[in-house]
């Protein structure tokens, strides 16, 4: 049952961040800030979360391969969807339909990272002793 809610957990966390990560970008998605250089901002945040992905692979869930379809599944068909609505309700209607452009033009970019994140998590993290 502690494994099942860690991976929920971890489902959320990964939700809440990939929504910061297209708030971020809708935030220097403007033509006075940093319009010319948006890939840039999608590919170095996109490796940012990797990396903060794998460290939370590899310190909350270890080398448990039977966590990648319980993250996975959750994360897109509850969390994720929940996360855009919530987020689209919050903000004004200009804005919204920027972040929900981001959220799908940025989604496979995401997705490789998540997937990065999470398999090198599991495969570089020591093994469990059982004593």
């Amino acid at each position: 049952m502690k494994f099942l809610v860690k991976t929920q957990v971890l489902a959320i966390i990964f939700s809440i961040l990939w929504a910061l990560y297209v708030n971020l970008l809708a935030f220097f998605d403007q033509p006075e800030r940093g319009l010319e250089y948006i890939n840039y901002f999608v590919y170095g945040f996109a490796m940012l979360l990797g990396i903060i992905y794998f460290l939370l692979t590899k310190y909350i869930i270890g080398r448990k391969w039977l966590a990648l379809p319980l993250i996975l599944i959750p994360f897109f068909i509850i969390y994720q969807p929940a996360v855009l609505n919530f987020l689209l309700k919050m903000i004004k209607e200009g804005k919204g339909d920027i972040i929900h452009f981001l959220w799908l033009s940025t989604g496979t970019v995401h997705l490789m990272a998540l997937i990065f994140g999470l398999a090198f998590g599991i495969l570089f993290s020591r093994p469990e002793l059982n004593r």
